[in-house]
């Protein structure tokens, strides 16, 4: 019994440690069924959302990097794959970068898969692990 009680807080540190721990098993509903426009959403945050009327969109496929922002790129997320995904299903490892007021924050070796392509060239990506949703644009 004194074993016990002597391992008790060890046991109930890493149980509350595992229960913090988000697990984020798909995209939330309404980033994937954003009809117009571009977004980044961290762990059901929306960051950024952009119209069509509002951001520049730039694709390069070299370096399969995909950047959103608006007209000053003050504002802007860039997704940076190690292959251009294209069909659903598609798993792409990448490393993100976005503008947070006057900095940069990044991540780097994401594991997205696509989850939708719309016909626009629009393409919703999803890492669950980290729970970010971004929307990019292939032209």
């Amino acid at each position: 019994m004194k074993r016990m009680i002597q391992y008790l807080p060890a046991v109930l540190g890493t149980v509350l440690l595992l229960a913090s721990c988000t697990v984020n098993p798909e995209m939330d509903a309404a980033m994937l069924n954003l009809e117009n426009g571009y977004a980044l959403e961290i762990n059901g945050l929306v960051i950024y959302q952009f119209t069509d009327a509002r951001c520049q969109l730039t694709f390069n496929a070299d370096r399969a990097e995909f950047r959103v922002g608006d007209d000053k790129m003050s504002d802007h997320y860039i997704l940076t794959c190690n292959k251009v995904p294209s069909a659903k299903g598609d798993v792409v490892v990448a490393d993100l970068a976005w503008s947070a007021g006057a900095t940069v924050q990044k991540r780097s070796s994401l594991s997205f898969q696509v989850e939708k392509v719309a016909e626009d060239g629009r393409i919703w990506l999803w890492d669950s692990r980290d729970g970010i949703a971004v929307i990019v644009y292939k032209p």
